[in-house]
């Protein structure tokens, strides 16, 4: 995930919006990257809820959202960039920017988030969860 975030940095540092509009080849680098980083995140909340024998909600933002418990406030700020990437992979070329924008705008949110996930994931269970109570399971409401 860190190589991944390190490239987009290295892609979008000389960008603006002109040339990104202008250029489909940085276009297409970009939002597959973003794509690349927001689906890494939700792998990665769907392997935390699985260790922690939560269920898997339905839609991506939700999945995240379930994570909550886990991994606290920083949850809160990353679900939303699954709307920044439902709108990229659809292809909605004015508002793309914006979102890629948004996206660098959080990428130390991005990086804390995954860093609690790692260590999440890291660490050892037994199917509780991490307070030590039982695991209980969570509609997909």
């Amino acid at each position: 995930m860190e190589d991944t975030i390190n490239y987009f940095l290295s892609r979008v540092e000389k960008v603006d919006r002109d040339h990104y509009l202008a250029d489909r080849d940085i276009r297409n680098i970009l939002d597959k990257t973003i794509n690349d980083i927001i689906l890494c995140l939700v792998d990665m909340s769907e392997e935390c809820l699985k260790k922690y024998g939560r269920s898997i909600p339905d839609t991506y933002k939700d999945t995240i959202l379930a994570c909550y418990e886990f991994t606290g406030d920083i949850t809160l700020k990353i679900a939303p960039l699954v709307k920044h990437r439902n709108e990229m992979i659809h292809q909605y070329l004015k508002v793309n920017w914006q979102n890629i924008a948004y996206v660098k705008s959080r990428l130390s949110e991005i990086k804390e988030f995954v860093d609690k996930m790692r260590s999440l994931l890291s660490t050892q269970s037994s199917g509780a969860d991490i307070s030590g109570s039982r695991p209980s399971a969570k509609s997909s409401s």
